[in-house]
Protein backbone atom coordinates (compact mmCIF):
# COMPACT_ATOMS: atom_id res chain seq x y z
CA UNK A 1 0.00 0.00 0.00
CA UNK A 2 1.42 3.11 -0.76
CA UNK A 3 1.59 6.10 1.90
CA UNK A 4 -0.38 8.45 -0.03
CA UNK A 5 -3.60 5.84 0.53
CA UNK A 6 -2.37 5.13 4.23
CA UNK A 7 -2.58 9.25 5.22
CA UNK A 8 -5.79 9.33 3.16
CA UNK A 9 -8.36 10.87 5.93
CA UNK A 10 -11.00 10.15 3.59
CA UNK A 11 -10.18 6.27 3.00
CA UNK A 12 -9.55 6.33 7.24
CA UNK A 13 -13.06 7.86 7.81
CA UNK A 14 -14.69 5.35 5.31
CA UNK A 15 -13.07 2.27 7.54
CA UNK A 16 -13.68 3.56 10.67
CA UNK A 17 -17.45 4.25 9.35
CA UNK A 18 -17.58 0.96 7.97
CA UNK A 19 -15.90 -0.76 11.67
CA UNK A 20 -18.61 1.78 13.46
CA UNK A 21 -21.40 -0.17 11.58
CA UNK A 22 -19.93 -2.99 12.16
CA UNK A 23 -20.01 -2.97 15.72
CA UNK A 24 -23.42 -1.25 15.57
CA UNK A 25 -24.98 -4.32 13.71
CA UNK A 26 -23.11 -7.00 16.16
CA UNK A 27 -24.73 -4.99 19.27
CA UNK A 28 -28.16 -4.59 17.50
CA UNK A 29 -28.22 -9.04 16.64
CA UNK A 30 -26.38 -9.79 20.03
CA UNK A 31 -29.30 -7.91 21.47
CA UNK A 32 -32.40 -10.43 19.64
CA UNK A 33 -30.28 -13.07 21.49
CA UNK A 34 -30.31 -11.69 25.15
CA UNK A 35 -31.96 -8.60 27.68
CA UNK A 36 -28.94 -8.63 29.63
CA UNK A 37 -26.62 -6.22 28.82
CA UNK A 38 -23.29 -7.63 29.90
CA UNK A 39 -24.63 -10.79 27.53
CA UNK A 40 -25.07 -8.67 24.85
CA UNK A 41 -21.60 -6.88 25.16
CA UNK A 42 -20.06 -10.35 25.46
CA UNK A 43 -21.74 -11.89 22.65
CA UNK A 44 -21.02 -8.63 20.68
CA UNK A 45 -17.90 -8.26 21.14
CA UNK A 46 -16.99 -11.92 20.17
CA UNK A 47 -18.57 -11.89 16.83
CA UNK A 48 -16.64 -8.50 16.16
CA UNK A 49 -12.94 -9.66 17.52
CA UNK A 50 -14.32 -13.03 15.61
CA UNK A 51 -14.73 -10.83 12.08
CA UNK A 52 -11.85 -8.96 12.53
CA UNK A 53 -9.38 -11.57 13.15
CA UNK A 54 -10.71 -13.29 9.87
CA UNK A 55 -9.55 -10.05 7.61
CA UNK A 56 -7.13 -10.06 5.50
CA UNK A 57 -4.11 -8.35 7.16
CA UNK A 58 -5.77 -8.73 10.72
CA UNK A 59 -2.39 -8.46 13.82
CA UNK A 60 -5.31 -8.78 16.37
CA UNK A 61 -3.63 -12.20 18.24
CA UNK A 62 -6.05 -15.06 19.01
CA UNK A 63 -8.24 -14.66 21.96
CA UNK A 64 -6.58 -17.19 25.01
CA UNK A 65 -9.78 -18.63 26.48
CA UNK A 66 -7.66 -20.09 29.54
CA UNK A 67 -9.21 -19.40 32.75
CA UNK A 68 -12.41 -18.72 31.51
CA UNK A 69 -15.40 -19.22 33.84
CA UNK A 70 -18.30 -18.43 31.83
Amino acid sequence: MSNERKNNPRANAQKTAALGELVVAAFDQAARYSTDPEEVSRLATTAVMHILRRAPGSSIPPQRTEGRTS
